[in-house]
């Protein structure tokens, strides 16, 4: 082994510690790199193997009732490849021991097995089979898991106001429904929504739709005239009641899912880069300074005959070493984290499966991102060694003029005794030093507000939208819009404390070139119990002249505060309208626009007529409430809000909850090693100062306060400079994660900062008093002669 890698292992022996700090950042930004990207790749495609396989639809539509001779031209229209004209309807459901509504939606089947679009996915039993009566039914998984059903168990439900009781004979999923959501809620309730195929005579008879369709999918081929089929559907089916056809960019599920990338894809573009970043800050620490420390002896290496680029290839090798090994771990930390968070995604999204797979892509960018780390780290230190010469090197190294700071700091330096002066001026005297040593610190304590800011922006969404928002207990939804004898039907339910009216409609907004599907919700201006709330829990009045609409909306549309915009209503009557925009709200969730109920209905030319009602219940008449409900056939649904809200808080705990927690760690540790670092390099820089102190007589606590109170009040400097750039980071980081549907809110909370601050506090003066230990084993012989 030649002379320079002996040395060169033997110093990355003798800094092990700093070396283990580096090696461990470069792990966890590569191997949350590597594990984001593979992530979102094996999501991605596991989506779309999934929509391919099992014939996802390329656009579906509602509407009222129309006859099934329609089919054929449908199916005949140029660019449509399949098609299934379903019957749809809603239901309650009844489970013993279970008061509150549940609610379902019932699908037709013709042949189980070989739906032309949207094929549901039988994960155990069979197909309800003709043969064997029309009583059979098959559930999705996620309701039969929440309540512990089999095949063969049966199930009562109410349609149409008529009780029925059918028998479960499968379990399966569809690509429809990859993440499960009743309608008119953006969250899963498992245990309260349910997913039932039937054969369609069953369900035409037990919705009262012989011979007639009231939901349309279709694939279409891939260079279909989307807009002339959107076209032509209107004109068949408009007058049976049908909406505008919408693509499966508003499919529910596959927009949560869509959208859950595009997370992913920002992730792997701000946290791992971070990381990564820092350990190339340390790693550039840990080199310049060893650098320093090792003038003499690349002075000699320079003497004994070695070029210059041997003794910088020594140093650029060990950048090398550390980054391999990095490598390494970070490859095994990426499979970790990989399958761990696919399995966190398969509870979430039913997909078939989820194996977590890695790209080269991801390999060649976590390689190139590492090495441009370790080149970074490098680079400053291996310039310092080609720049030395021979001579100079093995002279001692030019004291510290002190000169540095100003005339005040120099007279201010003379009020304190010696031992502060020596801290003082080694803080001044190094003003590059202790920067680098400052922003070690601010980054680590950078990285920890941002990874606690995450659960503080998911628990204000909470509080924003379901403490401030949203106020009642339950929200009904009716099958058809109603008119006041329903809200008064509805106003006589046992139990009912206060009622408002709603009405949500779907509708195409058009500003210019950019158009949106979207929503208006119609809501009472004096609303109490569900309100229009900004983001920082701020109601907005909803009016009569204009719509305010979300900035997701405004975004899209490119339309802003005074513009009027063209609304077309997909549904119904089918009403173009031209409305200006009153206001633009930054909401937590949803994308719509608002305006007042009674402003709704006369645009609709329907006043007085309302989708539903949020009610607030009193506890001890839920069950006669629940019972009373559930013989109104007018009611396709019941929303429990509080269940809504530990839905999504699950959601997020399961999810992005698991992910923060690991970030924490990861910035605990990356605090920690920083810290560590920082003090043994400290430490090595003054082990032959505090030799001298030593000799001179000063006994070691006084020597150890040298190095301890010029890393604290380093540290001290640092804190508040970290809380600022963390906090600044976390807005950027949580603007750049909003979505079309959420938008998660900052929120400065001063405990969470200053626990964040404790930590790194805590984890310097741990790191500090452990490498205080090594004052003690100082050999002043060895360390005074060092330099000789």
């Amino acid at each position: 082994m030649r002379p320079l890698t002996r040395k060169l292992f033997r110093d990355l022996w003798r800094l092990r510690a700093q070396s283990a700090a580096v090696v461990a950042l470069l792990a966890i930004g590569i191997g949350m790199l590597v594990s984001s990207l593979g992530m979102k790749t094996s999501l991605g495609e596991s989506r779309d193997a999934y929509y391919r396989d099992d014939r996802l639809s390329d656009l579906q539509l509602q509407l009222v009732r129309a006859p099934m001779r329609l089919t054929e031209r449908i199916a005949s229209l140029p660019g449509v490849q399949a098609i299934d004209a379903r019957v749809a309807a809603p239901a309650l459901l009844g489970l013993p021991g279970i008061d509150e509504q549940i609610t379902a939606k019932l699908l037709s089947l013709d042949v189980p097995d070989k739906t032309p679009v949207n094929q549901p996915w039988l994960v155990q039993g069979r197909w309800p089979e003709p043969l064997l009566g029309s009583q059979e039914i098959v559930v999705n998984q996620a309701f039969m898991e929440a309540h512990g059903l089999q095949p063969g168990d049966t199930l009562a439900a109410t349609i149409r106001g008529g009780r029925e009781t059918f028998k479960i004979v499968g379990m399966a999923n569809s690509p429809e429904f990859v993440f499960v959501s009743p309608p008119g809620q953006m969250f899963p309730q498992p245990d309260r929504y349910a997913l039932i195929w039937m054969l369609r005579p069953a369900l035409e008879q037990a919705a009262d739709l012989d011979g007639a369709f009231n939901d349309l999918v279709l694939r279409l081929s891939p260079n279909a005239d989307v807009a002339a089929i959107k076209a032509s559907l209107q004109s068949l089916l408009g007058r049976y009641g049908a909406q505008t056809a919408q693509g499966r960019d508003r499919i529910p599920s596959a927009r949560f899912l869509d959208q859950e990338l595009d997370q992913l894809a920002t992730m792997a573009k701000l946290i791992p880069p971070a990381f990564l970043a820092v350990a190339a800050f340390l790693l550039n620490v840990a080199l310049t300074r060893l650098v320093e420390a090792e003038r003499a002896n690349i002075g000699l290496l320079k003497a004994f005959g070695f070029l210059p680029g041997e003794v910088a290839l020594n140093y650029l090798g060990m950048s090398l070493v550390l980054v391999i090994l990095g490598m390494v771990l970070g490859a095994a930390l990426a499979q970790y984290l990989g399958e761990m968070m696919a399995a966190l995604y398969l509870k979430v999204y039913r997909l078939p499966s989820l194996p977590f797979e890695t790209t080269w892509d991801a390999w060649l960018i976590a390689v190139a991102v590492a090495s441009l780390a370790g080149l970074a780290g490098s680079i400053n230190a291996v310039r310092r060694v080609l720049k030395l010469s021979a001579a100079a090197a093995l002279m001692p190294a030019p004291p510290p003029a002190f000169q540095h700071g100003s005339r005040l700091f120099e007279r201010l330096t003379r009020q304190f005794d010696a031992l502060t002066r020596v801290v003082l001026r080694r803080i001044l005297g190094f003003p590059r030093r202790s920067l680098t040593t400052i922003a070690g610190v601010v980054c680590a304590l950078s990285l920890l507000i941002l990874a606690r800011q995450f659960p503080i922006a998911i628990q204000q969404l909470l509080e924003v939208s379901f403490d401030h928002a949203r106020r009642q207990d339950l929200s009904l939804t009716l099958i058809e819009a109603g008119g006041t004898d329903t809200l008064q039907a509805l106003r006589r339910l046992p139990g009912t404390i206060q009622i408002e009216p709603f009405r949500n409609v779907p509708a195409l907004f058009r500003y210019r070139t950019q158009s949106a599907d979207e929503a208006i919700v119609g809501l009472m201006p004096d609303a109490e119990l569900e309100r229009l709330v900004d983001f920082n829990g701020l109601p907005q009045r909803v009016r009569d002249d204009g719509l305010i609409i979300t900035q997701g909306l405004a975004r899209q549309l490119g339309a802003g505060v005074g513009d009027r915009i063209d609304v077309k209503i997909t549904t119904g009557r089918q009403v173009d309208l031209q409305l200006p925009v009153l206001a633009v709200v930054t909401v937590s969730a949803g994308n719509n626009a608002y305006v007042s109920l009674s402003q709704l209905g006369e645009v609709l030319q329907e006043p007085g007529r309302i989708g539903g009602a949020h009610v607030r219940i009193d506890p001890a008449e839920l069950p006669a409430f629940h019972q009373a409900v559930r013989e109104m056939p007018i009611v396709a649904g019941v929303s429990d809000l509080k269940r809504a809200r530990a839905s999504l808080a699950r959601t997020f705990e399961e999810g992005a909850g698991v992910m923060t927690g690991i970030f924490v760690t990861f910035a605990v540790l990356m605090s920690v090693g920083i810290a560590f670092a920082t003090s043994s390099v400290t430490l090595a820089e003054q082990r032959r100062d505090l030799a001298t102190l030593q000799v001179l007589g000063f006994s070691r606590r006084e020597v150890s306060y040298v190095l301890l109170a010029e890393i604290g009040v380093l540290t001290l400097l640092s804190l508040p400079l970290g809380v600022l750039i963390g906090h600044w980071f976390a807005m950027a980081f949580l603007k750049a994660m909003a979505t079309d549907l959420f938008t998660f809110p900052m929120r400065f909370e001063p405990a969470a900062y200053a626990a964040s601050a404790a930590i790194v506090l805590a984890a310097i003066i741990g790191a500090s008093l452990l490498v205080r230990r090594e004052i003690d084993r100082i050999n002043l012989v060895e360390s005074l002669k060092s330099r000789e």
